[in-house]
């Protein structure tokens, strides 16, 4: 998962931006405005007169020896200082077979990275077979197993994203990065969602036929799937829409939390078994099943609760409560202050998975307090279903082809 969005024009803290064949009048006037901006800059020896433009007070840091994990790590550092950072690449950065490894490092580190393409060097070869997101929809791959092998069907026109997650706003600024027509869709739950790039559409369909209708109507030529996993009812409509219209349909669906040592789950299949389970067994609860999630701990008179939600729950709320709103990611150290600051004997939670909020099971693991987990509801079955951004977007290659 990607850290969230910074406000302004430029949300990504990271810009892995492309140079060009050298001179400094063949940068786009977007990746000349992130350089001079840069407040920290990484580069290998070959980026050529670019490196001009940095700010006189920028750190500039030689990456050409620099492994992708101690790169992360400079950039953390860098943007946990307040800096723009932008990591410049000879040509385009599609061209880069290292690119991947970079992504997946600034991935792991919960860093959100935007690709300023660059115009490529001549000679110098795009990778072949892209392993990661940034670059599948840039350059040409292999059909993924089970495709036919006659290659890609044709030009894209219009992709629906059912979103509402982190991979779904990374998938559409890929997308949008590329060029693609592309269309995320937002049920109108959160008043202030995060937005994705890209053109955006809230509000039901009206169920499967209002969906099958909207397919139709605006000759989506593909659909993906990247709703939160407690997100059934929308997953199964796209499935009746999609196979109604005959449009590709794609879910892509992030893995669950798996328990680790050390942990103590208490598994459950829905929220209100989860209430039976807190009223009988503790006292001082944190919850964090979203807004609509805690009304169910409304019969429970005896604990005092923390509820924490990105908005304000619209239902009846327990006797003893404290709301804190708040949007994260957040970090295990600030999780083990709030549970140990509020004695809390019990986390509940729902398993979405993802790294961006999985920080609170560690803490809760650190401070030995069991946790809740309600199971994800059984998913619709899709004809094809990916596991990361990656997949998905080779799914788009496959597909479609490059470009």
């Amino acid at each position: 998962m990607s850290a969230p969005p910074r406000p302004g024009p430029d949300p990504a803290a990271v810009h892995l931006v492309g140079t060009g064949p050298g001179p400094v009048d063949l940068l786009t006037v977007r990746a000349s405005r992130l350089i001079a901006m840069s407040g920290t800059c990484l580069c290998d020896s070959d980026v050529g007169a670019a490196l001009s433009l940095c700010p006189p007070t920028a750190r500039v840091v030689d990456a050409t020896d620099l492994p992708p994990e101690d790169a992360a790590a400079r950039i953390r550092e860098a943007v946990e200082r307040g800096d723009r950072v932008v990591r410049l690449y000879a040509g385009d950065p599609a061209q880069h077979s290292a690119l991947a490894a970079h992504t997946r490092a600034l991935d792991a580190a919960e860093i959100e990275w935007e690709l300023v393409p660059g115009i490529p060097v001549a000679g110098h070869a795009a990778p072949t077979a892209p392993t990661t997101v940034d670059s599948p929809v840039t350059a040409q791959t292999t059909p993924p197993s089970g495709e036919p092998s006659g290659g890609p069907s044709g030009e894209p026109g219009l992709i629906l994203v059912l979103g509402g997650t982190g991979e779904a706003r990374r998938l559409a600024d890929l997308l949008v990065t590329a060029g693609l027509d592309v269309v995320t869709a937002l049920a109108g739950k959160v008043t202030r969602p995060r937005l994705p790039r890209g053109e955006v559409r809230i509000g039901g369909f009206g169920g499967a036929e209002g969906l099958a209708h909207w397919l139709r109507e605006n000759a989506v030529s593909a659909v993906i799937d990247a709703t939160d996993p407690f997100a059934d009812e929308i997953s199964t409509d796209a499935v009746h829409a999609a196979t109604e219209t005959g449009t590709p349909l794609l879910r892509l669906h992030r893995p669950p939390w798996a328990e680790r040592p050390g942990d103590e789950w208490i598994r459950v299949p829905d929220t209100r078994a989860a209430a039976q389970v807190v009223a009988e067994r503790f006292r001082r609860p944190m919850l964090t099943v979203g807004k609509q999630g805690a009304s169910e701990f409304a019969g429970d008179t005896r604990g005092s609760y923390l509820i924490r939600c990105s908005e304000p729950p619209p239902g009846p709320l327990p006797h003893r409560y404290l709301l804190v709103l708040d949007r994260g990611p957040f970090g295990e150290d600030s999780e083990r202050t709030l549970m140990s600051r509020h004695r809390i004997d019990v986390l509940v939670t729902r398993n979405s998975g993802g790294d961006s909020s999985a920080a609170k099971l560690a803490a809760a693991r650190d401070l030995r307090i069991p946790v809740v987990m309600v199971d994800r509801p059984e998913a619709p079955p899709a004809p094809e279903t990916v596991h990361s951004v990656d997949e998905a977007a080779r799914w788009l290659v496959g597909r479609f082809g490059s470009r």
